[in-house]
């Protein structure tokens, strides 16, 4: 089998679409699929800033710029190219019913631009989003074929590249979809691969320090090895590919391998040590180890497995495989770690006479502080619930586009680029329904109420500009008038109506398509603005509907906010109820398991305190931190409860074991600290290396991973090590 999975793993494919983050089954994500069957992708576009830092009002560079956008439009992924240089106006002549078109770029030798920038700069559809406002920037907006794949994004981002070479311009900026897609899906396969080689390294290490022999590093390596290769060929199988939410796979499978193959090897060693043969080893090994590493198996499963309450398909996919990969770990250390403990000779180390080395000594004086300090550590506990929660307050929750990528990356300078000069990248999408079966989108009633929500959205809103059948009238009314701006105002009844015909009958590219869907009920309004954050779109979405209800129509219209970007935050609005119901099913679920391992209530209860005390500490340090909640940092919380439950596990396992040996609460306490203590730790260390690992990844949800799990581990030691046993010195009794 596992000669299988290495064969299928060499297929695994990486993916990157940050739409399979909609909600699944919901009715916004249903509207916005037919939204887009009507009209159009609304992100399926590339933004290319072409830069002169004298000015672009000159010959030889727009020249160049206009090779440049010919060239473009010969693409075969490309469906249309604008950019000032080859878009134009039409004006109708004085005393004339003709109608001509005027390039708004007449490229020439001779050419002044004076008169050309003045008209540009007075236009609102083009100024600040085909021309920056310093006129250092000509804006080139490509639509290509909607939904491409990895292969066709890197053809086409490669084809921009040598055009602009070719064409000798070295000054620009790009980004969109098919740029941002191609850059994360080299940077998940690089990361992918660095992170597996780290991960390697850094269990080396550590199994060094730990067993201080070449048997200690290769036998827990090759069951490591196994879990990695057996998930990847499963994913393989499936036809599952690699997302970005699943980066971090490989680190989890490491690590929580790890823990399982220390915790057992290190029983093994012990009792070999202790005399024991090789197979009377391996039984008590699996006797007493073995119900806990099948318990925290289970649990870390468990907490993966309840990110199916969220309704991002990314996240789901990753508690899925998660969890499968650790349940992978788990049978390998039941099957293939027995058999290698077997077959292969022992190192010199388990011949080694029982020391009380320093971990006993520094255990020993711990549990000597426990004893003598147990209520100052209630006193601390309490105080630090208090601090817990004023930091919990300040927590909140917030959402940008490209969240997962550092300030300082380059990609995301790219997107910040088009923020700062232009419009920004992220989509406006508003529809308008008529209500009224008697009526048409393009009725005057209609439009005058459309022609309100255009004018809140451009003066009060934040858009610099709409695309809708409004602005089309208004662009239609001032070209009737000799382009003069004064009359870029709806016009009236009878001309809406005459221009409506027009530009049915002249309108050879059918662009009113692109506004009006073919039952004529159905109307957009579309743009762009800055990746301004949830908080931000949620204060501007608050005034829009509040204009709505006082201002629009309601009985003959119904507005709807739809667009890739809305869908985002209303998933991010809804991502920490799914993941607060998915963290409430974790602890009730192993809640009831440690009530079947131990049969008490009062022993479950006093278990579960130090797990759900990182949980909070982590809670509060984010808002201490101004870390926001969102997809990368809120998934922390189900899958730290899942990890950090393991130790508590194998401590209150081997207590239990000591107190059915018919030692005494103290003593058994004292025996279970002494000697869990060092595997927890170790393990706790092991994992915190392993997901700190992860602060080096260049996507930012994956450094608050590592960085914010890593804390939430150690606050879990800190609480299994001081918590935990001040709770059952002084809460539990021995008939308990």
């Amino acid at each position: 089998m596992s000669f299988l999975f290495l064969y299928l793993s060499k297929d695994l494919r990486f993916d990157y679409d940050f739409e399979s983050f909609f909600a699944q089954n919901d009715s916004d994500t249903d509207f916005f699929n037919e939204h887009r069957k009507k009209f159009e992708s609304d992100n399926d576009f590339i933004f290319i800033s072409i830069e002169r830092e004298k000015g672009v009002f000159d010959y030889n560079f727009l020249s160049k710029v206009d090779r440049f956008v010919d060239s473009l439009e010969t693409d075969t992924l490309v469906r249309s190219v604008s950019c000032l240089t080859n878009m134009q106006e039409y004006i109708k002549a004085p005393f004339s019913p003709a109608m001509f078109k005027v390039p708004y770029l007449s490229i020439c030798d001779t050419c002044n631009f004076t008169n050309d920038s003045i008209r540009i700069y007075s236009r609102p559809e083009l100024n600040h989003f085909f021309i920056n406002k310093n006129a250092t920037g000509l804006l080139v907006y490509i639509k290509h074929e909607q939904g491409l794949g990895k292969t066709k994004c890197d053809f086409l981002k490669a084809h921009i590249d040598n055009l602009l070479i070719d064409n000798n311009l070295k000054n620009y900026h790009y980004a969109g979809r098919a740029i941002g897609q191609s850059y994360y899906i080299d940077v998940m396969q690089f990361e992918t691969i660095f992170f597996i080689g780290l991960s390697f390294i850094l269990v080396i290490v550590f199994l060094w320090i730990a067993f201080k022999s070449w048997w200690g590093i290769w036998i827990p390596l090759l069951i490591v090895s196994t879990s990695m290769v057996w998930i990847t060929g499963f994913m393989s199988l499936m036809n599952e590919p690699m997302n970005l939410v699943l980066t971090v796979l490989p680190s989890i499978i490491f690590v929580v391998a790890m823990s399982d193959v220390i915790h057992l090897v290190s029983k093994f060693l012990e009792e070999l040590r202790l005399g024991k043969s090789q197979l009377v080893a391996i039984k008590i090994a699996y006797k007493e180890v073995g119900v806990a590493t099948l318990l925290t198996s289970v649990t870390t499963a468990i907490g993966f497995l309840t990110l199916l309450t969220v309704t991002m398909r990314p996240v789901k996919i990753f508690g899925i495989y998660t969890a499968i990969g650790v349940l992978f770990a788990f049978i390998l250390a039941y099957t293939l770690l027995p058999a290698l403990l077997l077959l292969v000779k022992p190192p010199k180390l388990s011949k080694k006479r029982i020391v009380k080395n320093y971990w006993y000594k520094i255990l020993h004086q711990s549990f000597k502080f426990i004893l003598k300090k147990r209520k100052t550590l209630i006193g601390v506990f309490v105080a630090l619930l208090v601090v817990i929660g004023i930091g919990i307050t300040k927590l909140e929750s917030n959402y940008f586009l490209l969240e997962d990528l550092k300030k300082d990356n380059v990609m995301r300078s790219q997107f910040d680029f088009f923020d700062k000069e232009y419009m920004g990248l992220r989509p406006f999408e508003m529809v308008v329904e008529v209500l009224d079966s008697s009526k048409s989108i393009t009725d005057y009633e209609i439009i005058t109420e459309m022609n309100k929500l255009d004018s809140f959205l451009v003066k009060n809103y934040g858009l610099n500009q709409t695309f809708s059948l409004v602005s089309v009238l208004k662009i239609a009314n001032r070209s009737e008038h000799g382009g003069q701006m004064k009359y870029y105002t709806l016009p009236s009844e009878k001309k809406c109506a005459k221009f409506i015909q027009k530009i049915q009958k002249y309108d050879k590219e059918n662009k009113l398509k692109l506004l009006i869907d073919s039952t004529n009920t159905y109307g957009r309004l579309s743009s762009t603005l800055g990746d301004i954050g949830k908080y931000a779109m949620d204060e501007k979405n608050t005034r829009l509907y509040q204009f709505i209800n006082q201002n629009i129509n309601k009985k003959i219209i119904k507005v709807h906010l739809t667009g890739t970007g809305h869908l985002l935050d209303k998933n991010m609005s809804n991502l920490a109820s799914s993941l607060t119901i998915g963290l409430l099913i974790a602890v009730c679920l192993v809640s009831l398991l440690m009530g079947f391992l131990y049969k008490s209530f009062k022993i479950v209860l006093i278990a579960i305190i130090p797990n759900i005390f990182p949980l909070l500490m982590l809670a509060a340090t984010m808002g201490f931190a101004e870390i926001d909640l969102k997809v990368s940092t809120a998934i922390i919380f189900t899958i730290s409860f899942g990890i950090a439950v393991d130790d508590t596990i194998h401590f209150m396992s081997k207590f239990k074991l000591e107190l059915k040996k018919g030692k005494s609460k103290l003593y058994a306490l004292k025996r279970t600290y002494l000697s869990t203590g060092r595997a927890i730790i170790l393990t706790t260390l092991i994992l915190c290396s392993g997901f700190l690992l992860l602060v080096l990844s260049d996507f930012l949800g994956t450094f608050y991973v590592g960085l914010l799990l890593s804390l939430t581990l150690l606050f879990a030691l800190i609480a299994d090590l001081f918590i935990l046993p001040v709770l059952l010195l002084l809460f539990f009794k021995k008939k308990d």
